[in-house]
């Protein structure tokens, strides 16, 4: 058995991990999935995650989660000390990041007796911060080998103990060449066993089928934060409306900065132009790929890493795209061949791109099938969820104890 240790199950984003599981179930793997936090309020969950929320095991309430983790502490106390002062030594120069990560000891300590009792092969922690922190800590316990995936912000800005989960590590996936070559130079002892497999989509679920689009559409995606470049959209919508043009906007997701958003879409007189249109499930998003002219991106290059995944889905659905060339989207992307990409922070130079795109159709369309060829030479989730079900039937088949023994 196979245990996929996550930040939280089901989660709002991340779309493209439930794509993953669910291909994986699909083919049969046998796992369970292991949330460090409690199942979410309110929120409405992803068609696709209904028949994995059986597979998925959270936290015990406080009683039983202070005895399962008790015991395994008095029976591998030593270890279990040891794996606690690694943890404050590595984030000891970051004590918010010290705090959250002692605040997953306990589940990870009675995590660790279920797998045993489960005859669980191998660990697979999704996110290089706090799910690889904790399978780092119940191989520590358990002797169970472990891996994790690293895509974004957990392996270039909270590095803490990136190295020293690398090293321990039976091997580390991620998601693109760029990352790759960047976690090779972390732990170049462990290059070897660093391997890239691309997030992958259902071509099959983006097909058009013959859905008009909408005049004049662009669509966004993602959390509403500063990094995404949504500001700089809003603008680059307010310079076309005063050159005459007829442009919507709508902008998909939630976050901190949508009151900032609002103040801004208000100020430039856009709420008939733009809007804000909060979350939504996968299953209703791909319609809004469907229908939209362009998918935008301008996202900061600072504070943006990997292939985002609304490019690839936007691709998917035959939508011409323009974002800002983040070092990893050359993977994905070639300017005026199947994108076009823009300067970070510049409204006018956006706006002059999303024009080009609705002036000029056949460029448009040009950009949009060389774009969905490359998602489809190389982001075809049946074969990425392939190589994914080929790593872990091979790790938990060939698991074996850090002691020497089987599990």
């Amino acid at each position: 058995m196979l245990a996929l240790i996550v930040n939280q199950f089901p989660r709002q984003v991340d779309a493209y991990f439930l794509r993953e599981l669910a291909g994986l179930a699909e083919r049969g793997l046998d796992f369970e999935i292991y949330s460090l936090l409690p199942p979410p309020r309110g929120w409405k969950v992803h068609a696709q995650a209904q028949p994995l929320l059986a597979r998925t095991v959270y936290p015990p309430a406080l009683g039983s989660l202070a005895a399962g983790a008790g015991r395994t502490a008095l029976t591998r106390p030593l270890a279990t000390t040891r794996a606690l002062a690694k943890i404050a030594w590595g984030h000891r120069a970051m004590p918010a990041a010290l705090a959250k990560s002692l605040a997953i000891v306990p589940q990870s300590l009675a995590f660790a007796e279920r797998m045993r009792s489960r005859g669980v092969r191998h660990i697979h922690a999704n996110w290089a911060t706090y799910p690889a922190t904790a399978a780092l800590v119940i191989s520590r316990l358990t002797g169970i080998p472990y891996s994790f995936s690293g895509h974004a912000t957990d392996i270039f800005v909270h590095r803490a103990m990136l190295a020293e989960k690398i090293a321990a590590a039976r091997f580390v996936i991620t998601c693109t060449e760029y990352n790759r070559g960047y976690l090779a130079g972390v732990a170049a002892a462990q290059a070897a066993h660093i391997r890239t497999v691309y997030h992958g989509v259902d071509l099959a679920r983006f097909e058009r089928n013959g859905v008009p689009r909408a005049r004049d559409l662009v669509l966004a995606v993602g959390t509403l934060r500063a990094c995404k470049g949504f500001e700089e959209l809003v603008q680059a919508i307010a310079i076309l409306r005063d050159r005459g043009r007829t442009i919507r906007l709508e902008i998909v997701g939630e976050g901190e900065d949508r009151g900032k958003l609002e103040t801004l879409i208000q100020s430039l007189r856009l709420d008939d132009r733009v809007r804000l249109v909060g979350y939504i499930p996968q299953e209703d998003l791909i319609p809004a790929y469907r229908r939209a002219t362009v998918v935008a991106l301008p996202a900061h290059l600072e504070d943006h890493f990997g292939i985002p995944n609304i490019l690839i889905e936007g691709l998917a659905a035959g939508t011409p795209v323009v974002c800002t060339e983040l070092p990893s989207l050359g993977e994905l992307v070639e300017h005026e061949k199947s994108g076009l990409f823009v300067p970070e922070r510049d409204p006018l130079a956006l706006a002059d791109a999303l024009s080009r795109l609705i002036d000029q159709p056949e460029l448009a369309g040009a950009l949009a099938a060389e774009g969905h060829r490359r998602v489809a030479s190389k982001f075809d989730m049946r074969r990425t969820v392939g190589e994914l079900a080929a790593i872990f039937d091979r790790a938990t088949r060939d698991g074996e104890l850090r002691d020497g023994t089987r599990p």
